[in-house]
Parts: C-alpha cells; sequence; structure tokens
C-alpha cells in the first residue's frame, strides 16, 4: 500500500486549507513576500539536486526533447486550460487567481525530482520515509501558497496523487532494472524543473513549466543508454 503518497497528497490537501484560512490574517505584502522567498528556496533545492547528475549529457538531452514535445502537445495551455475549467466548475475563484502561477505550483507538487525519486524508492522497496520527510515540507509550502492562492491549491491534491500512483507503479513493477545512476539523473532532470519552477515563483525568468514534464519520461531511458554507450 503506497502509505507515502497518501500522506504526501494529505499534507497538501490539509496544508492548503489551512493557507486558505489564513489569507485574511496576513498582509498582502507577506502574501507576496513569502512566494517569492520560497522560490529562492526551490532555486537552491534546484541546483543541489543537479549536482548530483550522473550522466548530465543525457539529463540536458531529456530536457531539451521533453520541452520540444511538451510544446508541440501544447501541455501548457491544455493544463491552463483544465484547472480553470476545474477552478470554475468548483467555485474556487478562478478570477483573482494568476493561472500561470498556479500551474508553476502545480508542476512543483505533482511533477519535482524528489518526488519522484521518493515515490520509486517507496514502490521499490516498500520504505516511505524520503516521502514523509517530503509530506512536511509540502504541508508549509502548500499553506505559503494558499495563503497567496486560496483554496485552489487544495485540488492539486488529486492530479498529485494520480501522478505519484502512476510512479509508484512503476516502480513496483520495474524497479530491478533501475540503476542508482538511473535515479541521480532523475533527481537532476527534477532539479532543473525545480530551478525553473524558483525562478518562475521569485520573477527572475519564466518557461512554460508544464511543458517540461515529458522531460522526467525521457531522463531514465536516456539516462540507461547513455551509460551504456559510453561503457
Amino acid at each position: 500500500m503506497p502509505v507515502g503518497v497518501i500522506v504526501n497528497c494529505l499534507s497538501v490537501l490539509i496544508g492548503g486549507f489551512v493557507g486558505a484560512a489564513l489569507t485574511r490574517t496576513l498582509s498582502d505584502k507577506l502574501k507576496s513576500d513569502l512566494p517569492a522567498l520560497f522560490g529562492f528556496c526551490s532555486i537552491a533545492i534546484g541546483i543541489n539536486s543537479i549536482i548530483k547528475a550522473q550522466a548530465m549529457t543525457a539529463v540536458v538531452l531529456a530536457i531539451l526533447g521533453g520541452f520540444i514535445i511538451g510544446h508541440i502537445l501544447n501541455l501548457d495551455t491544455a493544463a491552463i486550460r483544465f484547472f480553470k475549467w476545474l477552478i470554475e466548475t468548483l467555485h474556487l475563484g478562478r478570477e483573482r487567481i494568476d493561472m500561470n502561477m498556479y500551474i508553476t505550483v502545480v508542476a512543483l507538487f505533482c511533477c519535482s525530482g524528489f518526488g519522484w525519486y521518493s515515490t520509486l524508492i517507496e514502490g521499490i522497496s516498500g520504505d516511505p520515509s524520503l516521502l514523509f520527510s517530503k509530506s512536511i515540507l509540502d504541508f508549509f509550502t502548500s499553506i505559503v501558497f494558499a495563503a497567496a492562492l486560496g483554496r485552489a491549491v487544495c485540488v492539486i491534491a488529486g492530479p498529485q496523487i494520480l501522478v505519484l500512483m502512476v510512479i509508484f507503479g512503476v516502480g513496483r513493477m520495474a524497479g530491478a532494472w533501475v540503476t542508482l545512476g538511473m535515479f541521480a539523473d532523475l533527481s537532476a532532470c527534477g532539479g532543473i524543473l525545480t530551478l525553473a519552477a524558483g525562478m518562475h515563483v521569485a520573477k527572475i525568468k519564466s518557461v512554460p513549466l508544464i511543458n517540461l514534464i515529458p522531460s522526467l519520461i525521457l531522463i531514465m531511458p536516456l539516462s540507461a543508454l547513455w551509460t551504456t554507450l559510453m561503457g
């Protein structure tokens, strides 16, 4: 049973409600500054993950190839349309939400390298400890963003559990073929996504973050191929 996955998603749901409840008690300046501060933290987390890469060439190829695939499929626009519809349907305040920021938060919770790495570990070994650690971080992260974006952050727990359950299943089925190098490169690839998210939140530079998600699917096969070719 994917206990870590469930706990992680519940932490986002509960943190979202807590943050939304606090939004009226926080000043507008604090609600603006907290996400920016978290953006700087995300940049640091991303850099820390990137430097662990075993096959950086494979990571770069995955990022470039994945982004091109995401661009061709127009994933970013599709995600914005879907979540706009969902937020409007659930009456969660679509008119006052920065959808570009919201989609960045969706990517952070659903597609971080640490999240996928931790979920694979639970799928392979049954050890949820890394996801428990991530749950603590995600709980406070969801509070920060819900204070700025409102109850709509709670909705993210839905796609998050779907994504992580798929990754958990992959870990259960393919764990015997996953090497430490592939784990490291997945973490590095996710680190670039986290770095890009942090730069967007901190308003330094932005790219359509959802378009990078195919990179996380490409990285492990490319890592294995590169390692085989280079011996």
